[in-house]
């Protein structure tokens, strides 16, 4: 649990820093000096690359602040060594749900006999192996998505969030080449980035916290 917020702290510093930085690369003639003292002007196509490379930054955050809080929840399982019986239902089917790939990819003479076999591991006590799957989490993250996985794990949900629309829409146009950095960053106003980090890392504290108090109250086990 300490691991899981301290590593989101950890990268709530680095874009609070990166922030930072571009904020002072805004300031009119910022020059970068290196360190054997030579002195190079910012131009305005770096500081629009900057701007821009930000919302690559905020979408790693959010994914994978949601990836760490599931995982911390398989962690927990697997410390605790629980079984499929010792767990909600929410988490029986996410763990049915992790072996649907295998399933579909199975020739038709073997599908009853490889679901059979999947049927008798939820009898037995082993310890319950979810494969890394993570239920309902996509290349496509935003609020809407989060509530959709903290659904399927019963993790209680976010409200609100919509300053994340439109950071999944800037890193995909930058992700598939829809618009080059120059082109998003030059409609990237310093003081709206700053006012859309604020309300995300509200958003993903929440997250957080609630990841927790799952985790506190134990509401992965079966009553």
């Amino acid at each position: 649990m300490h691991a899981f917020s301290d590593e989101y702290n950890r990268r709530k510093g680095e874009i609070s820093s990166y922030i930072s930085m571009l904020k002072a690369l805004e300031q009119d003639g910022a020059k970068v000096v290196d360190i054997d003292g030579a002195v190079t002007s910012i131009t305005v196509v770096q500081k629009k690359v900057c701007k821009a490379s930000s919302y690559l930054l905020i979408y790693n955050l959010v994914e994978a602040t949601v990836m760490n809080g599931i995982t911390s929840i398989y962690n927990r399982i697997k410390d605790e060594n629980l079984s499929f019986t010792c767990v909600v239902d929410k988490l029986r089917r996410v763990w049915w749900h992790s072996r649907g790939e295998s399933i579909s990819a199975t020739g038709k003479n073997q599908l009853v006999e490889t679901i059979y076999e999947y049927y008798c591991e939820t009898l037995t006590t082993n310890q319950l192996n979810f494969n890394n799957f993570i239920s309902g989490v996509s290349g496509n993250m935003d609020a809407e998505g989060i509530r959709n996985v903290c659904h399927r794990y019963g993790v209680n949900v976010v409200p609100r969030g919509n300053e994340l629309d439109s950071v999944k829409m800037y890193r995909n146009w930058l992700a598939h080449g829809n618009k080059s950095f120059s082109e998003i960053g030059q409609d990237t106003m310093i003081s709206e980035l700053e006012s859309s980090v604020s309300a995300i890392f509200g958003f993903l504290d929440i997250f957080v916290q609630n990841v927790n108090q799952y985790l506190e109250t134990e509401s992965y086990k079966a009553s």
